[in-house]
């Protein structure tokens, strides 16, 4: 009997699903699951059908990190600022880089680095039991994967130290009305909301998702200024665009657009 894969593909029209497949191992990421989930981001990277991605888990675990069993390795080998930089690094720029949306469905608990891939993502849901957890201070080490910059992003100073230093479980509720997620919905419907959202969002004009997410990603570190002029340059590259041209023709037709990405 063949093992099951790592990670598992999948496509529907416009939208990938990349679902982490190591279900007893609470979707601990080893060294073959993140080779196996940086080559489905490439796979649908190389995919000009697709526009949006949703990453999620399988069974009650979105990831709980890196396989701790690896450690002993690591740092006998390699170092952990080698798995952090060579292994990590990519997988988080392929989110972070790519002209497509990616959506986490947070369907258990986010952990450690995992914690970070879902939050690096453009979106996200949450199942109602599932939880975010900074474990390293359990285990003598520090957050990884940018998770310290993203928490401090989205929770403040104080509430994200707060998180790394005492290593609690972030219900989803908390995650919500922190801005850690978009929403949260029952865990039943978790992979159904997820994919209704990404098909709503996959027939939107792709030029004007795409040119958003680069400026929001800018906006983070950039002035005001800086982002008023991005803004305007890529909105004269959208007006001149096929798809806009359609778009207003089929208002003034009071027909739906048919979206191109050109």
């Amino acid at each position: 009997m063949s093992e099951e894969p790592n990670v598992v593909y999948s496509t529907d029209g416009h939208v990938a699903t990349i679902r982490l497949n190591r279900a007893k191992a609470m979707n601990a990421m080893n060294a073959a699951t993140r080779a196996d989930l940086l080559a489905a981001q490439h796979k649908a990277e190389a995919d000009e059908a697709i526009r949006v991605v949703v990453l999620t888990g399988s069974g009650t675990s979105f990831t709980s990190g890196t396989d701790l069993k690896e450690l002993g390795e690591f740092r006998g080998k390699h170092g952990m600022f080698d798995i952090s930089v060579r292994d990590y690094k990519p997988i988080i720029d392929a989110i972070t880089k790519s002209d497509m949306i990616y959506i986490s469905a947070i369907n258990g608990v986010a952990g450690g680095v995992g914690l970070s891939i879902a939050l690096s993502c453009d979106l996200a849901l949450m199942a109602e039991s599932a939880t975010c957890f900074a474990p390293f201070s359990n285990i003598s080490l520090v957050p990884d994967g940018g998770l310290t910059w993203l928490l401090l992003q989205h929770m403040g100073s104080k509430r994200a130290f707060a998180a790394i230093a005492e290593a609690t479980h972030i219900p989803a509720q908390d995650c919500e009305e922190m801005g850690l997620v978009n929403r949260v919905v029952a865990d039943e419907v978790l992979d159904a909301e997820a994919a209704a959202w990404a098909a709503s969002l996959a027939e939107r004009a792709p030029l004007s998702l795409r040119y958003a997410k680069r400026i929001m990603r800018a906006a983070h570190t950039q002035s005001h200024e800086q982002i008023a002029l991005m803004e305007s340059e890529y909105q004269n590259m959208c007006a001149n665009s096929e798809d806009s041209m359609a778009a207003v023709m089929a208002f003034i037709s009071k027909q739906k657009p048919v979206f191109k990405g050109r």
